[in-house]
């Protein structure tokens, strides 16, 4: 089965991003796959948190799944992508939503 992961989840919410981690990982120890990881709202301050970066890099070389970071919300937040972080738009979730099995969004 193919996800899509959706993360709104708070920089302070430590307890649901490490969630978001575990999901992810034990999805692809299970077989599944992530096709991408979507950083929504405050989901983009989640993704450039020092302490969760190094799981999400390591994540995304595991799984292939791409980071993405919402534009309109690293625009509001003022985030800046780097690599491997990408930014994009409602189109790239779209897309990515529709070749996946499963949308799961974490709140």
């Amino acid at each position: 089965m193919e996800f899509t992961l959706i993360i709104r989840t708070r920089p302070d919410d430590t307890q649901r991003w490490q969630q978001v981690h575990r999901f992810g990982e034990t999805a692809s120890t299970m077989g599944h796959s992530i096709r991408q990881f979507f950083f929504q709202a405050e989901g983009v301050l989640t993704a450039t948190l020092p302490e969760a970066y190094d799981g999400w890099v390591s994540l995304s070389e595991h799984t292939g799944a791409e980071l993405l970071l919402c534009s309109q919300a690293a625009e509001t937040h003022g985030v800046i992508a780097e690599t491997p972080f990408a930014i994009g738009g409602l189109g790239a979730l779209v897309e990515a939503s529709v070749k996946a099995d499963r949308v799961i969004s974490f709140v």
